[in-house]
């Protein structure tokens, strides 16, 4: 792996904003209305026939959705969407292309709120091995995502002595001293396409430099005080027979799920992080044969309805705790927190697995005036909905991946 790469695969999580200094600026982040990020994205996708057919603010809501029932007024759920995706393509959810958007969504917002909080953004995947474990971009390279809880938790929560964290800082500053020294010497020594090369690692060391500086700086902070979650209760009364509780919400990989999310709520809680990118497949080995039966099998299909619910159950968990939290605005976590759960593909009978068609988008949060309804936007890109929700984190951009238009969230 290229030296660029491993900076930019090591500042996965601690990432610094886009800097003055670099030709570009950032507006006061404090005006938005909206302060956190969550993307939360299905890797296999949703499968679209048993979702809301009908839409407006009365639409009925569907048997395996009824968890997120008693939230229905803090989320809205855009239908019929496109993307392009496949099943190659499933975790660029949040990019769009990467030949025209070099950065993902949260990527995007980090730059522009990750300067406020210890840790400038977190990218985590948990789930069975799959070989698509990227869902985060920077600079067109994948970010590479946190695939352990325990590891989460160390970054977001665990102290270490001071001594350490100095002997450690200051290692990687003689290491990047050094690095940036060679970067220097080489520039007046090759050609113009390998300088163009090298001002890119020089410009990865630069971000590497500052980031450093960001973690000297937050070291004299204290650390909260958190213990690692224990294990979710679930409550799902869609799983009538004690057989698919144990299987879809006593499954360990729902469990590891479920402490992930707690963790993610807490960073907000105690705004450790801002922003968070949870790329997840599979609940277990059949999740994805049972995605390519659906166009044969009624059993597929009734198995994968109860998939999607366990993902249900994990949002309404984080929704009622977002929800249950005050802000120091005299408003909640919920209303300061943007959460965006969809996938890039989509499964149906008709149109099979793995297809970019008829994309769901669940967005919760940030108070916004579609709450508590169902829009259907058929064929339109999901790079729409993203463009509007970087416009209300004070983000002006013109374009998002393939998006046409802002759009009324």
């Amino acid at each position: 792996m290229e030296r660029r790469e491993i900076l930019k695969s090591a500042g996965s999580v601690l990432f610094l904003p886009t800097l003055e200094s670099f030709g570009q600026t950032r507006s006061e982040p404090e005006q938005a209305a909206v302060k956190r990020l969550f993307c939360v994205s299905m890797g296999y996708g949703f499968f679209t026939d048993v979702l809301p057919q009908t839409d407006g603010a009365d639409y009925t809501f569907s048997e395996h959705m009824e968890p997120l029932r008693k939230h229905r007024d803090h989320f809205t759920l855009y239908s019929k969407m496109k993307f392009g995706g496949d099943h190659v393509r499933d975790h660029k959810c949040f990019v769009g292309n990467t030949t025209t958007n070099p950065d993902s969504l949260d990527q995007i917002v980090a730059d522009h709120i990750g300067h406020l909080t210890r840790v400038r953004n977190v990218v985590t995947f948990i789930s069975h091995a799959h070989h698509h474990i990227v869902a985060s971009w920077r600079n067109r390279l994948p970010v590479m995502p946190i695939q352990s809880t325990r590891v989460l938790f160390e970054t977001l929560f665990a102290k270490t002595d001071r001594k350490t964290q100095e002997r450690l800082l200051a290692h990687k500053k003689s290491v990047l001293d050094g690095s940036l020294e060679e970067a220097k010497s080489l520039l007046t020594r090759v050609s113009d396409r390998d300088r163009q090369r090298l001002e890119e690692y020089f410009a990865a060391l630069r971000e590497s430099e500052q980031e450093l500086n960001k973690s000297i700086e937050w070291l004299s902070n204290p650390r909260q005080d958190v213990e690692f979650p224990v294990a979710p209760q679930f409550e799902n009364d869609f799983f009538a027979t004690d057989v698919d509780k144990k299987r879809f919400l006593e499954n360990p990989r729902q469990i590891q799920r479920g402490i992930a999310f707690d963790m993610i709520y807490k960073a907000f809680r105690f705004d450790i992080t801002r922003v968070v990118n949870f790329y997840m497949t599979g609940l277990d080995n059949d999740h994805h044969i049972t995605t390519h039966n659906v166009p044969k099998s009624e059993e597929a299909r009734t198995s994968l309805t109860k998939y999607d619910s366990s993902f249900f159950s994990l949002l309404s968990n984080f929704y009622d705790k977002l929800a249950d939290t005050k802000s120091g605005t005299g408003g909640t976590l919920m209303d300061e927190t943007v959460t965006v759960a969809t996938g890039n593909n989509s499964v149906s009978q008709k149109m099979g697995p793995h297809n970019g068609n008829e994309i769901p988008v669940f967005v919760a949060g940030g108070q916004f005036a579609n709450h508590g309804g169902h829009v259907i936007r058929k064929g339109e890109t999901t790079c729409d909905i993203y463009l509007s929700i970087l416009q209300k984190f004070g983000i002006q951009r013109a374009q998002f991946g393939n998006s046409r238009k802002i759009i009324q969230l």
